[in-house]
């Protein structure tokens, strides 16, 4: 299967001074150090790019050249992002720049123009300096600064032999370095780009300078070179890339301190960091053993540590912290073990690891969490094209995610990939770099709130926002986070409608997502509704009950649930529990007749005896009494079971009531105003009264209906009006009509006909709610969630809604 393979370097000498050998480099420059932590993927990448170019390639350049484009000034950032956003493209890959997103990015680096060691001459006859000469760099060059991207030139010389006359001496030596330095000075004004990228990577050493002196370390030529290479280029930017290690002792090949006049920027290589840990505590390896190429923390070289150790020595500001875009795989002996033995380690793109399970030959793949970080992705599967297992490590978006966070933590410059042509358009990697570093939003909420609903203004600056993402959290009674309605932008600003509860505190979280369809990071608010606040709706609070148990908000302050059934529709009913902070909690009833407390907490059952039946889905409804000490649930064939709420234990019995023995045909039961009854809905529309601890009021001869259907289950819901002797209301059909009713030996009169939503032979309707105290004005809800407001109701803005779903059961409130 095509993977990017493992990038041997072919040593690649040209014009190569021999000099004498100084005498043997000190044991202490020899002695295992911070320097192992250096990454082998530079290297390795830049042989790519010094392979030799076609001939076409170096004699005829493109007509349209780098050179032709006016320098831009060296960008200091983007308004766009908090940080920088660094990333380097292979120049064999060089192509794949339309696939990024321009405005995430601060910086973007070529890699790269190889030194010729020998002289300090900058190679003019390979892939890296074809490409670089050629109409896709300036393409890439004339859009990256159209975005207000930086562009610079990676000058790559590596070499990790210690040999005091060997290429990073040479390199390094004044003569060949102010060679290199008056030619890059050239090339970047001459390609009208911003800066240069040091890459220069090897081991301390001595480098040798005469026959007859002690020699100068490659240490101190390394920091004379960023110091005139700055004296050369004032005005440019200058990124030097270093080890994961090289702070923590900050006596190896790179000087740290030393450079730092010098450079804007360290790019922190803190990737390939799997090969000097293999034989760190606590891995111990006697070899290389398969573990993450940048780990969050734990082993000795991690992410965590390396800002930690930067930041102590420079300015925070200077650190870019880099991150692969690549991983490491190789066959191993078990699914099961995170750090084990790997049969020729090799290396693999973003790209490919992101799509493991759509290769070809792969099965069986499962996803892990390094035991270790805590945070890195390891993959294991079946690899039928090589019979064996595969492993790979590699950091997904939620691993970056964890890295990212460190860097905001940690105030460091930015982040850094390598390189971003291993991953291209991936729009979750894109996505997860706005999301912590771009767009941010301001949130200008009022500390305390006179209405029960209210505004919560969001601004994200010159962010092109295409909606604000808002959510809400009850912090008085500890429940959330309920989605708001998205919120459409202009000019970046916008603003969310909330509700809530009057004496209640609220927090809110709220990101943008950009046009580019990225995320920014969350930001919050906080606010307190006044005691005495104004009641904007004609309700506290209406919620609708799904299939699967869950309560949501209907332009209402958020409730939560104490169970959930997920895909199982197994809810049948919710009601709120009678008081004076109705409907702040209440109950939700199973179809085997359990009762589950939701909303505020201290509402419990005394006994739940008699009314449960576990495996089978005979429940059918429940209701309060008027007191909210107790009620009944009303089972599939009728019968009421009584049961009663924090501790109260008084007798209760329904008489009267209608049974259909082995017949599923009760469907809702209401409870009068004053306590002393209800009536039972059957399928049919038949509407049965009953007494509460003695006769009915109502006697079922009296009843005078406008809806029945017999034999046919059509009846949705039974509401009770107001006053009218309190024993009057309406039936809902499956279609969405209300009927009325009344018992005509009480004194009252049929209700008024209400126009309500109609879905004429359809059975979509699935519930009804009269607005407090009103006889005329409520909601019918569908099938799907949507709620259709009748009478003087006011249209409502959010509440849940599942196109084409049977979910919705029930609207309840108060």
């Amino acid at each position: 299967m095509p993977r990017l393979r493992n990038l041997t370097l072919a040593a690649i000498l040209v014009g190569v001074v021999v000099l004498p050998v100084n005498q043997p480099v000190a044991p202490h420059l020899r002695a295992p150090s911070a320097d192992q932590s250096h990454p082998r993927i530079m290297a390795a990448a830049a042989a790519l790019s010094e392979r030799s170019a076609p001939v076409a390639a170096t004699t005829t350049p493109s007509s349209v050249r780098a050179s032709d484009i006016a320098a831009s000034r060296m960008v200091a950032g983007k308004p766009d992002l908090q940080r920088e956003v660094f990333g380097f493209v292979n120049s064999i890959n060089l192509n794949n720049w339309t696939t990024w997103d321009l405005n995430l990015l601060s910086t973007i680096a070529y890699f790269g123009i190889a030194v010729n060691s020998g002289d300090g001459n900058l190679v003019q006859y390979d892939t890296g300096w074809a490409n670089f000469h050629s109409s896709t760099m300036s393409s890439m060059v004339s859009a990256a600064h159209s975005h207000g991207v930086r562009v610079i030139v990676s000058l790559d010389l590596h070499d990790f032999v210690y040999n005091s006359a060997g290429a990073i001496c040479q390199g390094l030596n004044p003569t060949n370095a102010q060679n290199t330095i008056n030619q890059t000075v050239a090339l970047v004004n001459g390609a009208g780009i911003d800066g240069v990228n040091i890459d220069y990577e090897g081991t301390q050493q001595y480098c040798y300078t005469g026959p007859n002196t002690p020699g100068v370390t490659d240490r101190d030529w390394m920091t004379a070179f960023a110091k005139n290479l700055r004296a050369a280029m004032p005005n440019r930017y200058i990124a030097i890339d270093t080890f994961s290690g090289s702070a923590e002792d900050n006596q190896e090949f790179f000087d740290i301190t030393g450079l730092a006049p010098y450079v804007d920027s360290f790019f922190v290589m803190a990737y390939d960091m799997d090969y000097a840990n293999s034989s760190e505590i606590p891995l111990g390896c006697a070899s290389y053993c398969s573990n993450p190429v940048s780990p969050l923390n734990t082993y000795r070289f991690n992410v965590t540590k390396s800002a930690a150790q930067y930041t102590a020595l420079v300015p925070a500001s200077k650190v870019i912290m880099g991150q692969p875009l690549y991983g490491r795989w190789g066959c191993v002996a078990s699914s099961n073990i995170a750090h084990q033995a790997i049969t020729n380690p090799q290396t693999t793109t973003y790209a490919y690891a992101s799509q493991l399970i759509n290769q070809h030959g792969v099965t069986q793949a499962a996803g892990h969490r390094d035991p270790g970080d805590g945070v890195s992705e390891w993959d294991t599967w079946w690899d039928s094209d090589l019979n064996c297992i595969g492993l790979q490590f590699w950091d997904d978006v939620q691993s970056l995610g964890a890295k990212f966070d460190a860097i905001n933590r940690y105030n460091l410059g930015g982040v850094g990939f390598f390189s971003l042509d291993y991953a291209g358009g991936a729009p979750e990697l894109w996505s997860n770099i706005s999301t912590y570093f771009s767009c941010p939003v301001t949130m200008s909420l009022a500390a305390s709130q006179t209405n029960t609903q209210f505004s919560v203004p969001l601004n994200a600056g010159s962010c092109a926002v295409a909606y604000f993402e808002v959510r809400q959290y009850d912090t008085t009674l500890n429940q959330g986070w309920l989605p708001l309605n998205p919120i459409t932008a202009a000019n970046g600003a916008g603003a969310a409608t909330a509700n809530g509860y009057a004496g209640h505190s609220y927090t809110f979280m709220a990101r943008a997502h950009s046009a580019a369809g990225v995320v920014s990071s969350w930001t919050w608010g906080t606010t307190s509704l006044a005691s005495n606040a104004t009641k904007v709706l004609p309700f506290n609070g209406l919620y609708t009950l799904d299939a699967y148990g869950g309560t949501h908000a209907d332009n209402s302050g958020p409730l939560d649930s104490s169970a959930y059934w997920a895909g199982w529709s197994i809810a049948k009913a919710a009601e709120a529990l009678p008081g004076a902070t109705a409907p702040q909690s209440g109950f939700i009833l199973d179809g085997f007749g359990g009762l589950h407390p939701f909303g505020a907490p201290g509402l419990s059952e005394t006994s739940s005896s008699g009314h449960y039946w576990p495996g089978a889905d005979i429940a059918r409804d429940f209701a309060f009494l008027p007191d909210g000490t107790g009620g009944f649930v009303l089972d599939a064939y009728g019968g009421l079971h009584p049961f009663r709420v924090n501790g109260s234990t008084a007798p209760l019995a329904a008489q009267g009531a209608p049974y259909w023995p082995g017949k599923d045909l009760a469907r809702k039961v209401v409870i009068f105003s004053d306590g002393t009854g209800g009536y039972v809905l059957d399928a049919w529309g038949g509407v049965h009264p009953f007494g509460i601890n003695g006769p009915s009021p109502v006697a079922p001869a009296t009843m005078v209906t406008t809806g029945y259907w017999a034999g046919w289950d059509i009846a949705r819901d039974l509401v009770l009006v107001p006053r009218n002797s309190n024993h009057s209301g309406y039936v809902l059909d499956g279609f969405g009509g209300l009927h009325p009713f009344h018992p005509s030996a009480d004194g009252s009169t049929m209700p008024a006909s209400l126009t309500t939503a109609y879905w004429g032979g359809q059975d979509i309707a699935r519930g009804a709610w009269l607005v407090p105290g009103s006889a005329t004005a409520g909601y019918t809800l569908d099938l799907s969630g949507g709620l259709h407001p009748f009478g003087a109701a006011p249209a409502l803005t959010l509440y849940p809604y599942w196109a084409g779903k049977d979910l919705a059961r029930e609207i309840f409130g108060a």
